[in-house]
């Protein structure tokens, strides 16, 4: 590997290292500790573990070994398919919830979130499964050649349009959602709570947090995005250079949303300082949430 050639993916190590830990304490909280069993908490610990994924095979596209490489490869793919999806499932589930609270039919609770999420995986699985045979060792170039690499041949375009188009709506859905929900909560006199505990600052809180990562998601994929977008539209020669700054950008916001609870989750700091210092609340019934 030519240090100076992957120059972005050594910068890109610390983000590595702390959207790793971050994320594995996100996973370990909400395991750990029985009041953070909520739907939303789920939903952010399935985006978590795919962000853990894509963190441990992202240097497989920088250090490619073997013809196997390009199929593990392939799951970093679908990594990030499972965090969009997720995305996309949190803001719809959101719109639902606070817009319009009497129609239940594309509500998330207790009995389907675990079905929701095999969901997710599975259509993640299927939407990059013909990666996983389209992505090809090349002996002439000893690199991988297929889908979202320098070299594609036609029905790796089309897979790439696909694939791209499906995330360009997921993220259509995603702001048009959120920003409903925020005319809603911030222009709006009529907003339901979801359940008496429920109060407004809450519901505001959890959407400008669910927001933040929404966005931060949008930011780090989008100039992956318009790189294969505008070759696939113009045909024109591109520069493996600026692939390689497009996946640091997008590594580097592998690292914020456990950043993003952080900052603006009190409960998920206290639900770290119980798991870390063997804290009790103050109170026995005390509720974690998250975002909150």
């Amino acid at each position: 590997m030519n240090q100076t050639e992957n120059v972005p993916f050594y910068a890109g190590i610390p983000f590595l290292v702390i959207g790793l830990i971050g994320n594995l304490l996100v996973i370990r909280i909400v395991h750990k500790i029985p009041e953070m069993h909520t739907r939303t908490n789920y939903l952010l610990v399935s985006m978590a573990v795919s962000d853990v994924v894509t963190i441990l095979l992202w240097p497989l596209y920088y250090f490619e070994f073997a013809k196997f490489v390009c199929k593990f490869v392939a799951l970093a793919e679908v990594g990030i398919m499972v965090s969009s999806n997720t995305l996309t499932v949190l803001a719809v589930e959101r719109y639902h919830a606070i817009l319009k609270p009497f129609k239940t039919g594309l509500r998330l609770n207790k009995d389907n979130i675990k079905l929701a999420i095999i969901c997710i995986w599975i259509a993640s699985f299927v939407i990059f499964f013909s990666e996983f045979f389209l992505k090809e060792w090349s002996e002439t170039n000893s690199t991988c050649i297929g889908p979202s690499t320098v070299q594609m041949n036609e029905a790796s375009k089309i897979y790439v349009a696909i694939n791209l188009t499906i995330t360009f709506i997921q993220m259509v859905v995603m702001f048009f959602c959120y920003g409903c929900v925020i005319k809603g909560l911030y222009f709006s006199t009529v907003v339901y709570p979801e359940t008496d505990r429920e109060t407004i600052s809450e519901k505001k809180k959890l959407v400008i947090t669910l927001t933040l990562a929404t966005t931060g998601f949008v930011v780090g994929y989008t100039p992956y995005l318009l790189y294969f977008g505008a070759f696939l539209l113009t045909g024109s020669d591109r520069t493996e250079d600026f692939l390689d700054v497009a996946n640091f950008f997008f590594v580097s916001c592998l690292s914020l949303n456990p950043i993003i609870y952080a900052f603006r989750g009190r409960k998920f700091r206290e639900g770290l300082k119980r798991m870390l210092l063997c804290w009790k609340p103050t109170r026995q019934n005390d509720a974690f949430e998250l975002n909150n």
